[in-house]
């Protein structure tokens, strides 16, 4: 018999904490909740929690500082941000710092229950005494090269011409499972920082959005991906790169996401 997955929820209205609780205890999963950072913490020194869902903005400490608590303890543990801000700005601090993703209020049942669930898929694969997700855990051998991660899902490679490459981090991937479509732009179109520019639908028809990380005009697109997409993106760091990108806003762009 598999183990529950235990999940905090923090946030100061009650209310809220109410719904979170009856969807998710509806799916199995194990609920405690917190109106505070305060009563959050008194809770983690009884229970060992495997997601955390955190209101950004709470009084005395808001949700970016509870999440820096939680990854000096956990650093692998999901930490899914609830927010009625969710500009471009928070979304990429939030990932920046460690965020597994974020959810806007208000949100509906499915919206939540989609990012839990490939949480959970997470926390599941990396707990998996079969090691087949094992590269979850160790994967970091890109990090020291001129490759760099945006976050969870992103990574970037700036090129000698100037152009830069980008693509989908493998631990990111891990939580989709098998792939049956990805939708990318087209060669000549342009992107905007924050904007949606993949898709990606899972095999059992759930849709995974990316925010694009920089602006500019896509000069060339990963055929290889869009013709097989299982296929190239076992190897997300070679032949699995998406698309290369003309950025408009480089350096400014790259200072605001921290690189």
């Amino acid at each position: 018999m598999e183990r529950k997955i235990n999940i905090l929820v923090v946030d100061d209205e009650q209310i809220i904490l109410d719904s979170i609780e009856k969807h998710l205890r509806k799916e199995n999963y194990n609920v405690r909740t917190a109106l505070s950072v305060g009563e959050a913490q008194r809770l983690m020194e009884e229970i060992r929690f495997d997601i955390f869902l955190t209101d950004l903005m709470m009084p005395d400490i808001d949700g970016m500082e509870f999440m820096r608590m939680v990854k000096l303890d956990q650093p692998r543990v999901p930490v899914i941000m609830i927010t009625g801000y969710a500009t471009i700005n928070t979304a990429l601090q939030a990932k920046q710092l460690g965020a597994f993703d974020y959810i806007a209020k208000p949100f509906t049942k499915k919206e939540l229950m989609g990012v839990i669930r490939r949480a959970a898929e997470l926390v599941a694969g990396a707990g998996s005494a079969s090691g087949e997700n094992d590269e979850y855990t160790t994967d970091a051998d890109h990090k020291a090269g001129p490759i760099k991660s945006i976050g969870d899902q992103s990574w970037m490679m700036q090129e000698e011409n100037g152009v830069v490459l980008l693509g989908v981090e493998r631990s990111f991937l891990n939580t989709i499972g098998k792939i049956q479509m990805i939708n990318l732009p087209s060669k000549g179109d342009r992107l905007r920082q924050g904007g949606t520019y993949l898709q990606i639908f899972s095999t059992d028809l759930r849709s995974h959005t990316v925010l694009s990380p920089l602006s500019g005009m896509v000069v060339e697109v990963n055929q290889k991906v869009v013709d097989n997409p299982n296929s190239a993106l076992q190897d997300p760091y070679g032949e699995g790169w998406l698309i290369r990108l003309e950025p408009s806003k480089f350096e400014f762009e790259r200072k605001l996401l921290g690189l």
